[in-house]
């Protein structure tokens, strides 16, 4: 669930540190759709085991060679609470279905120096061997499994509920809602607090098992210090991921907008992260 990994980074902002609070309750069950439950014999613990399944077999296929490669923009735009643009960033990435390290190809539109590649490659390692436990800071081979890892790993921190059946992007989907599992505790207590207060629907394709689509909207707003530090008020993050092949299904579309407070500064981010151009990677020799 790389996506969620990515959600808890983003509402993380600000509040890394002192007591963390919520200002209302718990994230609690959706109701059902009518007629979730037609036409399938699945529970939603099934379902989610599918899922592990099916990133089983993106694993094995990436082993066997089948890697794409594609360009990601990101745009990242921060203003104030009226509105002025205070600090916008674009980069651009040549990144890769294998979880490899991707490539800064653009920064701010112009071509990087030595320099922004650097640091770019040192700052998207370090997040990963900080959030996605990835083991090794230079996978320029890439890792297969590391999406089978995660799910291993944290799985059974979440209780899926099976709450509609939609489409996306023109195939079946089921919709379920993640909720933390009050018998299982992450390690980072900001980690458990934040999931509790995010309200997390996943759309799983119902014949390939893939994640085709994420939301995480925060529910309720997070106080560090009571408000004093800072203030997370609202969070949204939708994230699409594009069939390429029946097993490897790579990022796509990626939206995130925060507002908080900061002392006394409010903040308003936005995050946007768009890929194109799918092809195999074909490897120079």
């Amino acid at each position: 669930m790389k996506f969620l990994f990515l959600a808890l980074t983003t509402v993380g902002l600000g509040l890394s540190t002192g007591c963390i609070t919520a200002g209302g309750k718990a994230v609690g069950e959706l109701p059902a759709n009518a007629g979730a439950n037609e036409g399938t014999q699945l529970t939603a613990v099934e379902i989610a085991d599918r899922l592990r399944i099916a990133e089983k077999q993106r694993e094995l296929k990436t082993e066997a060679g089948v890697v794409y490669t594609f360009n990601r923009d990101i745009v990242i735009e921060e203003t104030d609470g009226n509105d002025k643009l205070m600090r916008r960033q674009t980069r651009r990435f040549r990144s890769f279905s294998n979880n490899r390290i991707p490539e800064l190809l653009r920064y701010d539109g112009k071509p990087p120096t030595s320099e922004q590649v650097e640091k770019e490659r040192k700052k998207i390692s370090e997040n990963k061997l900080k959030f996605l436990g990835d083991g090794e800071p230079d996978d320029s081979d890439g890792d297969a499994n590391l999406l089978v890892r995660q799910i291993e790993l944290y799985g059974d921190h979440f209780i899926p509920r099976l709450i509609g059946i939609e489409t996306v992007e023109g195939r079946a989907a089921y919709v379920l809602q993640f909720l933390l599992n009050p018998e299982k505790r992450f390690e980072d207590s900001l980690v458990n607090m934040v999931i509790q207060h995010l309200l997390i629907k996943v759309w799983i394709d119902q014949k390939e098992f893939q994640i085709a689509k994420l939301d995480a909207e925060l529910i309720n707003p997070l106080y560090a210090l009571g408000g004093l530090a800072g203030t997370v008020k609202t969070f949204k993050l939708t994230a699409y991921q594009k069939r390429l092949t029946p097993e490897i299904w790579a990022d796509w579309k990626v939206t995130s907008d925060i507002r908080g407070r900061i002392l006394w500064e409010t903040r308003v981010i936005r995050f946007t992260s768009e890929s194109s151009g799918f092809k195999p990677l074909v490897e120079d020799k």
